[in-house]
């Protein structure tokens, strides 16, 4: 979909709202074939456990839907439909789509505004409006994942929107020699990471040229990912026995 259909959803999209939002009209950047190839592809991406992040595409699917709603057939709505007020919905949708993905209304408030900085455009009543359609997402994003876990309307929580709940323990002095050693290790990973990264990115743009390879690309990169998550564990020996326990007179493989 993205090489023959929709190739505006290529990347992460945050580059493209960043060029949008600092006055410069990036084409394919917005549209409908754009919006449904990126939605589609992140949610198959992300369930099927590959190496890609949601940040970035949320935010490029809340700006698109920014966009669309200046194109809702309601009165008035034609004197919103200039570069000004579509660079505000855009920066409101992208600040959501980022709340929604980590539950932060405030960090997609400030997301928008950091990409956005160079721009003239910020100002105290475009702030709280893109605060406001963070809160909105947030709780909206509360309030599904409250009534999907059956919990209903009463019950809504924000802890539904953490990742989990980290045990604290306190520091002692035997932590520092392995946090140096945690930051010297991560350090080094990631710089080879940019190095592999550079090298690889070099080699597509100079070998991948036809579009049927980049599909073959994708199948393969895709291929290789879940082949390699789904057997780790069997190599590692960390694989969860499965046991059967009976639920309301059902019995249950966890």
């Amino acid at each position: 979909m993205t090489i023959f259909w929709g190739p505006g959803a290529n990347g992460s999209g945050v580059a493209e709202l960043i060029t949008y939002m600092n006055g410069v009209n990036y084409p394919g950047t917005f549209g409908f074939e754009t919006f449904v190839t990126k939605t589609i592809g992140v949610v198959f991406a992300v369930v099927g456990g590959l190496c890609v992040g949601k940040e970035g595409p949320l935010a490029h699917i809340g700006a698109n839907i920014g966009v669309f709603t200046l194109y809702l057939p309601l009165p008035k709505f034609e004197f919103f439909r200039n570069d000004k007020n579509k660079r505000h919905l855009i920066a409101a949708g992208t600040s959501a789509g980022v709340s929604a993905a980590f539950g932060a209304p405030i960090g997609g408030a400030l997301f928008a505004y950091e990409i956005s900085k160079p721009n003239t455009f910020w100002k105290f009543s475009v702030v709280w409006k893109v605060f406001f359609s963070c809160a909105i997402a947030v709780f909206t994003l509360a309030l599904c994942n409250s009534l999907l876990a059956g919990d209903g309307v009463s019950r809504v929580s924000s802890s539904v929107l953490k990742f989990g709940v980290t045990p604290i323990t306190a520091p002692t002095i035997k932590t520092i020699p392995s946090s140096i050693a945690t930051g010297v290790i991560c350090g080094l990973l990631g710089a080879g990471f940019i190095i592999v990264n550079t090298t690889l990115g070099l080699f597509r743009k100079k070998h991948i040229t036809k579009s049927w390879m980049r599909v073959i690309e994708s199948i393969f990169f895709s291929v290789a990912t879940t082949s390699f998550f789904f057997w780790a564990p069997w190599f590692v020996n960390d694989c969860i026995e499965s046991a059967t326990v009976k639920s309301n007179d059902k019995d249950l493989i966890v």
